[in-house]
């Protein structure tokens, strides 16, 4: 008698653990949950700064970042200047934990803008033989 009672109770116990790693293991997942977009619109704007463009810094040098798709960005000299003849560049960034928007590692160059310091530093590299590449390193107008 002792012993169906404790083969009963083994039993129960393999059954509630059975139950419960069923129900947990079927439970309802979060992955089509959308995830919270960080928008890239803090990197758009006009800097200021110095550019490098062929041996050659100029100061107080002006790029426009203009916002060309959901994470798509241009970088642009301002027309007019000295420096205007660089060759504009388009990255795909994305914003990272609201610390910066970023891009590198391409054949492009790399892009960086942090939120905090509203700072943005690019260099360019050349993709054809007629490309101007530069480095800027600025701040936010």
């Amino acid at each position: 008698m002792k012993n169906r009672s404790i083969k009963s109770g083994v039993k129960t116990g393999i059954l509630a653990i059975a139950f419960l790693s069923f129900a947990v293991g079927c439970s309802k997942d979060d992955d089509n949950v959308p995830k919270p977009v960080e928008d890239i619109q803090a990197a758009i704007g006009t800097f200021k700064g110095t550019i490098h463009v062929a041996g050659r810094d100029y100061y107080n040098a002006i790029v426009m970042v203009t916002k060309e798709g959901d994470d798509l960005v241009k970088v642009a000299a301002k027309s007019g200047e000295l420096y205007s003849a660089v060759t504009p560049k388009v990255f795909k960034v994305q914003n990272i934990s609201n610390i910066h928007i970023s891009y590198s590692g391409g054949p492009s160059g790399s892009f960086t803008y942090l939120l905090d310091t509203k700072s943005l530093v690019v260099s360019t590299e050349k993709e054809a033989a007629a490309d101007v590449s530069f480095n800027f390193e600025g701040t936010k107008q």
